[in-house]
């Protein structure tokens, strides 16, 4: 990854997505350290609506071990205004639209083919932070607060170690990290099921993204729990939805159930795994999705 090469475009703003998660915000904020440390003048923004961490979040809990988290906020009315970096995402929907002038998109998801999307960096590992650990790793001298912002943000989007897409790649860069590679103390320490108190059409939105991959546009959200209680009233709440991608997550047995409501049709899928929404799940909606229009 050649950051030189964007100095032509500074100042530039790095963003993660809408609904942020740990990977999101933590991976803006060391690109931003990285392109200001080369000396390219860049800020890590996020826009003034829909950039809060909920409450009683794991994500939430561990931001706030994150000091040096200070996000510059821009208002939406003056996204068209600056020249963006999209990083946790690729799709500009997630973010700063289809308007906006965006320079380049470090993900490790499922390319969306967004149109003004004019350069995409794609990496395997279970989080782009491990990315740009692994990328700069020889040459820049990474301080302890960002090692564990990085440990951090691989521990939420690989999910403790548990999700489908973690690796024997991801292993040894934790190790390189300088912790240990067994997370069952860390799972107990920061996680925290899905909130139900408040009824579960309260709780379809967690972890909210929405999708557009080249016109197929869906939205989607996830709920973690121990067990499956509540798991049929999510489900007719899904197949109320008109194209929703309904993930349960259950940790007690690890199995994933997923509910895509999709053209007034419900697909179903069950792993025997925590399976990963931005990879695994993803890529079987598009193949389900692709089989579907070609049967018309």
């Amino acid at each position: 990854m050649d950051l030189l090469f964007y100095k032509k475009f500074e100042p530039i703003y790095v963003i993660g997505h809408s609904n942020p998660d740990l990977d999101s915000a933590i991976s803006s904020k060391i690109l931003c350290e990285l392109f200001n440390h080369y000396g390219i003048e860049a800020y890590y923004a996020v826009l003034d609506k829909d950039y809060e961490f909920k409450d009683g979040t794991y994500d939430k809990k561990m931001i706030s071990e994150c000091k040096d988290y200070k996000p510059v906020v821009i208002k939406s009315e003056d996204i068209l205004k600056y020249n963006w970096f999209l990083v946790d995402h690729n799709d500009v929907v997630q973010s700063v639209g289809e308007d906006a002038n965006v320079v380049a998109s470090l993900d490790h998801h499922y390319n969306a083919n967004s149109k003004n999307v004019y350069d995409f960096i794609c990496t395997p590992l279970s989080a782009v932070a491990l990315y740009l650990y692994n990328e700069f790793r020889k040459e820049y001298e990474f301080s302890d607060e960002q090692k564990h912002e990085i440990y951090l943000a691989f521990l939420s989007d690989s999910v403790f170690g548990k999700s489908s897409k973690y690796s024997i790649y991801d292993e040894k860069l934790v190790e390189l990290l300088g912790y240990d590679t067994n997370y069952e103390e860390a799972f107990k320490k920061y996680f925290i099921p899905t909130d139900l108190s408040k009824g579960i059409d309260a709780c379809l939105h967690n972890g909210y993204k929405k999708y557009n991959f080249n016109g197929t546009k869906f939205e989607s959200g996830y709920i973690e729990a121990f067990g499956t209680d509540g798991m049929d009233e999510y489900e007719k709440l899904v197949s109320k939805q008109k194209s929703f991608l309904g993930i349960w997550i259950d940790f007690n047995k690890e199995e994933t159930h997923v509910f895509f409501q999709y053209n007034n049709k419900m697909k179903k899928m069950i792993y025997s795994f925590i399976a990963s929404r931005g990879s695994t799940i993803i890529d079987d909606v598009l193949e389900y999705i692709y089989k579907l229009n070609k049967r018309r």
